[in-house]
């Protein structure tokens, strides 16, 4: 069997594992439901309102609903009686009162109301249908990547917008510039891998090229178009508006569209339209859609970018004309099903990332989806040039991660000495039975953790921190959620939401605490490796260090965080 074929096994077992993953939250009871972030209830309809192209959204309102349900989650609202049996919609935005959705059918009456997550296998069938597609290719990328044709070291080609690159950085733009088919990028965190990628867009500008720039997340792909735009490239975000940030707005297709050339043509069609009996509209339907796509040929047309996520292209870039060259960033968290759309479409993939950081989120842990196209090709021999300077932590938080990187990574001078020492701390809360706690499906949470969280939330107040400076990490949803719940002034998020991240001061609670040394997937070296890496100024730990430290990772950054000095039991913030 050869290994698109292998790949389409690994996807069959993904399917079954997230269909039975559903199926089991979907049997609980509405309470534990709730807990696990499935469904919210109960809610009350509160608007109804008619958007654009015939969109219809609905607001429903109800207590305490948290942020779990993010922008352009599938779900299903139901009443409350009868959760599972009800009509598909997707989230357009949600707060702690109230969730808004896009549905296509009009709930009847006030409610209430549940909205529980929707099975969703469609990105899934995509990636099957490319792998089936890329056992007929027979281009150069399809040979590399299936091993037909060996791995080369590409020739350097230099260019103008490589000018302001640090060494490596220039060294990094310009192999993969000169790549005919397959480009890799090592950037760890800090390092301007997205400086550089920037520089590597600006070339393909100049060199007639309109590439795509490519990210699993919204988040990734916002922050390459900001920054490509801040260096002067004409970007457009496609996607959905809900999903993407608000600073990147302007940049998105539907409002250059409703602030560009044609708006004043297509908002006149529109008022008409509400003052013309639906029977007779139909012209001016016809008028409104095809100024719209005028509109959105030019746009495309005539810009330098076009940013999107691979969930976008799959969905909503079937219609677009391929360029050369798609850059992909943060390639080693994308499975590599996911980027075989492009084989085939593109002549050129350039793949940034670090191998270091988490990789891709698979229900079925199968290895063959944890393991991105970027890590296995990098296995397999191919060129990939490392950022090597780092810009966002001092030397003494650089060195917890130093072993990591082959102590390779050196601080630029503006942010090589310490602020304060120690820069980084660990209070350690062994032999404190601070145990954890199991809770709902494979999760845990520490409330003797959060308890020493909230003192030392209290004592970088005193130091002068506030709010916006600091944020709390843990790996686990329980305990993210009981964090929450403790500290709503603080920005928390898990280890997998964080990555990508930074902030002046990272707490991090590790939250494993047991007789048996049980780490679960704390264990993975990568999950260490990025909550180690978010801060800027100052990184506190909180952890038991006789279950932790059984792991040489965890031990080897306490021993770290010790010898300068940082390291301090619990049993000295206890009451």
């Amino acid at each position: 069997m050869g290994h698109l074929h292998h790949l389409q096994a690994a996807l069959d077992r993904e399917r079954k594992a997230v269909e039975a993953e559903h199926a089991e939250l979907r049997s609980l009871p509405l309470p534990a439901r709730r807990a696990l972030g499935f469904s919210l209830f109960p809610l009350t309809l509160d608007t109804i309102e008619l958007r654009s192209r015939g969109r219809v959204n609905v607001v429903l309102r109800g207590d305490d609903l948290g942020d779990t349900f993010e922008p352009g989650a599938a779900v299903t609202l139901a009443p409350l009686g009868k959760p599972d049996v009800g009509t598909a919609a997707r989230v357009e935005g949600a707060d702690e009162t109230a969730i808004e959705l896009r549905v296509g059918e009009v709930p009847d009456g006030p409610g209430p109301w549940c909205v529980s997550r929707r099975l969703d296998v469609s990105y899934l069938d995509t990636m099957q249908a490319a792998l089936t597609r890329g056992e007929r290719l027979t281009c150069s990328m399809a040979g590399l990547l299936l091993g037909t044709e060996p791995p080369w070291r590409p020739d350097p080609l230099e260019h103008p917008a490589f000018h302001r690159l640090n060494a490596a950085q220039r060294n990094a733009a310009e192999l993969v510039l000169g790549t005919t088919e397959i480009g890799l990028l090592h950037g760890p965190p800090g390092t301007g891998k997205t400086q550089t990628l920037v520089a590597v867009l600006k070339a393909l500008r100049d060199l007639g090229e309109r590439p795509w720039a490519l990210a699993d997340s919204n988040a990734a792909v916002d922050q390459l178009a900001l920054r490509a735009t801040e260096a002067g490239l004409n970007v457009v975000r496609l996607g959905v508006s809900a999903r993407i940030g608000s600073e990147v707005q302007p940049l998105t297709l539907e409002w250059r569209i409703l602030n560009g050339a044609r708006a004043e043509v297509i908002r006149g069609l529109t008022r008409q339209l509400t003052r013309t009996p639906e029977r007779e509209g139909w012209e001016l339907h016809d008028a409104i859609r095809a100024e719209w796509a005028v509109a959105k040929r030019e746009i495309l047309d005539s810009c330098d970018v076009i940013a999107m996520t691979l969930g976008t292209l799959a969905t909503r870039g079937t219609t677009l004309a391929a360029p050369r060259t798609a850059v992909v960033d943060e390639a080693s968290q994308i499975m590599e099903p996911a980027l075989w759309p492009l084989v085939g479409r593109v002549k050129r993939m350039i793949l940034a990332g670090d191998p270091h950081q988490l990789g891709p989120v698979v229900k079925s842990l199968d290895p063959l989806l944890e393991r991105s196209l970027l890590r296995r090709l990098v296995d397999e021999g191919y060129h990939f040039p490392l950022l090597t300077e780092q810009y966002r932590m001092n030397d003494e938080l650089l060195a917890l991660s130093a072993h990591t990187y082959g102590g390779r990574l050196v601080s630029h001078a503006t942010v090589a000495t310490a602020q304060r020492a120690p820069a980084a701390e660990w209070i350690d809360t062994a032999g404190m039975s601070y145990d954890e706690e199991a809770d709902g499906l494979h999760s845990y949470h520490n409330p003797g953790e959060i308890g020493l969280l909230r003192k030392v939330w209290a004592g970088l107040q005193e130091e002068g921190f506030g709010t916006a400076d600091v944020a709390v990490v843990t790996p686990y949803r329980a305990q993210l959620q009981r964090i929450r719940e403790a500290l709503p002034q603080l920005e928390c998020g898990s280890v997998n939401a964080f990555q990508g991240r930074e902030k002046r001061v990272v707490l991090a609670s590790f939250v494993r605490s047991n007789g048996d040394q049980r780490l679960g997937f704390a264990a993975d070296p990568r999950r260490l490796n990025v909550t180690v890496t978010r801060a800027r100024e100052r990184f506190i730990a909180v952890g038991d260090s006789a279950t932790l430290g059984v792991n040489p990772h965890y031990q080897r950054v306490i021993d770290v965080i010790a010898a300068a000095g940082g390291y301090r039991s619990g049993w000295e913030m206890a009451d």
